[in-house]
C-alpha cells in the first residue's frame, strides 16, 4: 500500500496513507457529494435504473460541451469487462434521448446557457477506478466515444485531513497503429465551418498570445482542442482557455471561485459573466489587440486555484 508524505511550509513531514474505499458505494457517493473531483461536468442523477435491470449507471452529467456524461466507478483495479458494460449505457443513452431529457428537466440549477441537441446525442465516457492497466487503455481506442479514463485514490493523515489524488490516465499510441474513433479533428477548419472565418483567425491569434504567455510562465499545461472551445489543461482539469460564445464572438476563462472574480471586478475589469456552474469568469475578446497583458494576475489566480 502506497504512502504520500506532505512536507509542510514550517519543514515538518506528515505522513499520509492510502485509504481505499470501503464499499463501491461510499466511492459513489464521495464523488457526488464533492464537486471539485468532477468540476467540469454538471451531475443530473445517479443511479440512474434503465430498463435492463442489471444496467445501472453510477452517475449522468452533461459538460461543457453539451455532452452526455456517463460515469461508471469501481472501487476496484478494473479489468477489460467495464469496456462493454459501459458501452451498454452509452448506447442506451444515446437511443433513448427521452430518458436523458427527463433528468435534465427534474434537474436543479441546470446551466442557463447549455441545449442540448436531443435529436442528435453525443455521449462522453468516463471511467474512474483506483488502477487502470495498461490493457483497458488499449481498448478505449477502439471505442467510438469519447472516453476519460481517471485513476483516483484518497489518502488521510493522522488528524484527518484527507488528500486525493486523481490521475488521467492517456494510452499511447504508436503511429503504425489507426485510431478507429470518430470524432472529428477539432482545428482552424472545423471553427470555420460553424464560426465567422475572420472571428476564428483572431480566436488563433489569441491562441498564439496564451502560449506565449505560456512560455514565459513556464507553466507545463496541456493545450487541448474541443468542439466549442480550446482548454489548458492540468491534467484532467481546464484551468483557463478560449470560448465561442456565438458564431462571431468570444471569450478568454478561468477557472477561480466567484469571489476571485469579483475581486477583480473590483479593480474595474467587468466580466462577460460569472458561470457558477462551471466556477468560471468569461471576459469577452474583441479584437486580437486585446490587452491580455492585464488578466496577467487572473491567469495566475486560475493556475494557482487549479494546479497549487
Amino acid at each position: 500500500m502506497p504512502n504520500l508524505f506532505w512536507r509542510t511550509t514550517s519543514g515538518k513531514t506528515i505522513n499520509l496513507a492510502e485509504t481505499p474505499f470501503k464499499t463501491e458505494d461510499e466511492f459513489e457517493r464521495y464523488v457526488y457529494e464533492v464537486g471539485d473531483i468532477l468540476s467540469e461536468i454538471f451531475i443530473l442523477s445517479r443511479q440512474v435504473k434503465t430498463p435492463s435491470r442489471k444496467d445501472i449507471p453510477d452517475i449522468i452529467g452533461v459538460d461543457e460541451e453539451n455532452n452526455v456524461v456517463i460515469i461508471e466507478l469501481k472501487n476496484h483495479a478494473v479489468n477489460e469487462d467495464i469496456i462493454p458494460q459501459v458501452l451498454r449505457y452509452a448506447i442506451w443513452a444515446e437511443t433513448n434521448p427521452d430518458s436523458i431529457r427527463a433528468l435534465w428537466l427534474e434537474a436543479k440549477d441546470v446551466p442557463d446557457d447549455m441545449s442540448i441537441n436531443w435529436d442528435n446525442l453525443t455521449v462522453r465516457i468516463v471511467i474512474m477506478a483506483p488502477v487502470i492497466p495498461a490493457s483497458v487503455l488499449r481498448l478505449v481506442n477502439k471505442i467510438n466515444y469519447q472516453v476519460d479514463l481517471l485513476e483516483v485514490q484518497r489518502f488521510t493523515s493522522a488528524d484527518g485531513h484527507e488528500f486525493i489524488l486523481v490521475n488521467k490516465r492517456e494510452p499511447e499510441v504508436s503511429p503504425a497503429q489507426r485510431i478507429t474513433k470518430g470524432r472529428p479533428e477539432y482545428n482552424k477548419d472545423f471553427y470555420k465551418k460553424h464560426h465567422n472565418n475572420q472571428s476564428v483567425e483572431t480566436f488563433f491569434k489569441v491562441i498564439d498570445r496564451i502560449d506565449q504567455l505560456l512560455v514565459e510562465y513556464g507553466w507545463p499545461l496541456e493545450k487541448k482542442f474541443n468542439k466549442g472551445y480550446v482548454g489548458y489543461k492540468h491534467g484532467f482539469f481546464n484551468v483557463f482557455g478560449l470560448t465561442w460564445v456565438g458564431s462571431k464572438s468570444f471569450a478568454l476563462f478561468f477557472k477561480v471561485p466567484s469571489e476571485v472574480a469579483e475581486e477583480f471586478s473590483k479593480r474595474g475589469w467587468q466580466p462577460l459573466r460569472y458561470e457558477k456552474e462551471w466556477k468560471q469568469v468569461l471576459y469577452k475578446i474583441e479584437s486580437e489587440d486585446f490587452p491580455i497583458e492585464k488578466l496577467k494576475p487572473l491567469f495566475e489566480a486560475a493556475y494557482k486555484h487549479v494546479v497549487g
